[in-house]
């Protein structure tokens, strides 16, 4: 049961954010009663904190997903951020704008998950483009992953991107596009310009369900 009210409850979240949303209007939407809910989570801001902790569970696995399953480090870096690109466009800004402004203590943990995982992926990610020759050889690789995590860190600071607080997927999605184009090689930027161009000729934006393929692998492995 506490899985599903966690569940349940992101849904509502990410839609609406979590100023505006009650406990009484999350058990009214989960159909189940205050006791209930009450018994899992002793308040309002220990329910958020668990539903950022499934997200941030489910993200870092489907960034693992993705990596390994990338032919390079240029394409894997492009669906990690497709990935997430897609997730920011389901999440009301306005949640993260709360969560900011009333949970600073969940706040806290999404900044420490983001300095944690993004940096070993990023650096994973430099070293091992560089191998390939994708990422310029001459590029400092500790000082280009703390450049990196810093803009993410700060993606959120509505005085530096005030688009953040509408539209924060197209402020991601510049970043990339800037990050991209400042360490790549030749042929690092030819597999950059063909994967933006398929992703252009699709009808649809190149998504996968990374949570659904992470469960069927995890199925076949029983």
């Amino acid at each position: 049961m506490k899985q599903q009210i966690i569940e349940h409850a992101g849904k509502i979240f990410f839609k609406k954010g979590v100023k505006s949303v009650t406990m009484d209007e999350l058990c009214s939407e989960i159909g189940i009663s205050k006791k209930t809910i009450y018994i899992h989570f002793a308040n309002k801001e220990e329910l958020v904190r668990e539903v950022i902790r499934m997200f941030m569970k489910n993200t870092l696995e489907s960034i693992y997903f993705l990596m390994e399953g990338a032919s390079n480090s240029i394409e894997g870096y492009c669906e990690i951020a497709d990935h997430v690109f897609e997730l920011m466009t389901k999440i009301s800004p306005a949640m993260i704008h709360e969560i900011r402004k009333y949970y600073p203590a969940v706040w806290g943990e999404i900044q420490e998950f983001k300095k944690m995982s993004i940096e070993n992926m990023a650096y994973e990610n430099l070293k091992k483009g560089v191998a390939e020759g994708v990422y310029r050889s001459d590029i400092n690789i500790d000082l280009v992953n703390r450049f990196y995590l810093t803009v993410i860190l700060n993606m959120n600071d509505e005085e530096l991107f005030p688009d953040t607080t509408t539209d924060p997927a197209s402020v991601y999605k510049a970043f990339i596009n800037y990050h991209i184009r400042s360490i790549a090689t030749e042929k690092g930027y030819e597999i950059f310009k063909k994967y933006n161009e398929r992703q252009e000729n699709q009808k649809s934006p190149k998504f996968r369900n990374v949570i659904d393929k992470i469960i069927e692998n995890r199925k076949t492995k029983v």
